[in-house]
């Protein structure tokens, strides 16, 4: 898990109608702070697929997961799994999604789930159907699919210490994060946190699983870097070489390389994204690749990008 994440945009979807996709706001996350370990890193982990696989034209079959709304009166939306504004919803207003595209041929008895709020029949499902004329005719329904695991590296690449690793994670690391991050992001990585005996589970009171902290040296002297490390921080330390891996000033380059040509398309309702997180590669998570969508995110680069779709293409 990394310490210091790379900078993460998210949109926001805002209420309103739309066959495809309504207004939405952008918002830009700074860099967290190096205190907050416990939040959950940007998407990764999964190998990603060729994006002209995953780009949607009519009258392909496609399938997505998530909440069904089925109003009176109005066509049954599927709605994407977007985050929404912190704000309250009244009990007595009926639910709605900004972010999903309408259907056709859902049935409200077989949703998981299902219930009605403020006459709006809710559940969820899996929905296989047809993409023609910007709806989804479907053809099969079942559960939802559980959501794809956010996975993030808390391997240990280097051997135990004589004697073992410390309990719990040792000393604050404040010198060393500013000696890695302010005085020589061009020799380092990000900062992470590793867990030799496997990470926390269950409550967050009491004895805590041992942590490592993982350096990777980029450019340099590996060992002349973990000796100066050492007298900077007195915890648990790995200290390895990584070269030719993109170091922090690089990783901050290519954010801004890739916000370049990505903030026009995250101000723009009809692309569909709703957040991009990362660091040497930009996981980019959208309602669905278009053709157009596909030709803007390839004069960026897909070799900077991992784009997750939400509506895909599907066999079968």
């Amino acid at each position: 898990m990394s310490i210091d994440g790379g900078r993460r945009w998210a949109v926001v979807a805002a209420a309103g109608a739309g066959t495809l996709v309504a207004l939405v706001a952008a918002v830009l996350v700074v860099n967290r702070s190096p205190a907050a370990p416990g939040e959950p890193p940007p998407p990764s982990a999964r190998a990603a697929a060729d994006p002209r696989t995953l780009v949607v034209d009519d009258g392909d079959l496609v399938e997505a997961s998530g909440q069904v709304l089925v109003a009176p009166g109005k066509p049954a939306r599927l709605c994407a799994p977007a985050p929404v504004p912190a704000i309250g919803r009244p009990g007595n207003e009926p639910p709605t999604c900004s972010l999903g595209v309408d259907v056709t041929g859902v049935d409200p008895a077989k949703l998981t789930g299902a219930g009605v709020v403020a006459g709006v029949t809710t559940g969820q499902a899996r929905l296989r159907g047809t993409w023609r004329d910007g709806q989804l005719h479907v053809t099969e329904q079942g559960p939802p699919k559980p959501p794809a695991p956010v996975g993030f590296d808390d391997t240990v690449p280097c051997g135990a210490p004589k004697g073992g690793w410390k309990p719990g994670g040792g000393a604050d690391n404040n010198a060393m994060h500013q000696y890695i991050y302010d005085q020589h992001p061009d020799r380092f990585r990000p900062l992470r946190i590793a867990y030799p005996d496997g990470p926390p589970t269950g409550a967050t009171t009491g004895p805590q699983p041992t942590e490592v902290t993982v350096v990777e040296v980029v450019a340099g002297d590996t060992a002349g870097e973990e000796q100066r490390l050492r007298e900077l921080f007195d915890g648990n330390l790995c200290v390895v070489a990584a070269p030719g891996r993109p170091s922090l000033a690089r990783q901050e380059q290519l954010r801004e390389q890739v916000s370049a040509g990505l903030d026009p398309l995250m101000s723009d309702p009809a692309s569909g994204i709703w957040s991009v997180g990362g660091d040497d590669v930009f996981t980019v998570e959208l309602m669905m690749l278009t053709p157009r969508l596909y030709e803007q995110l390839n004069a960026i680069g897909f070799d900077l990008l991992r784009v997750e779709p939400w509506l895909r293409p599907t066999v079968g």
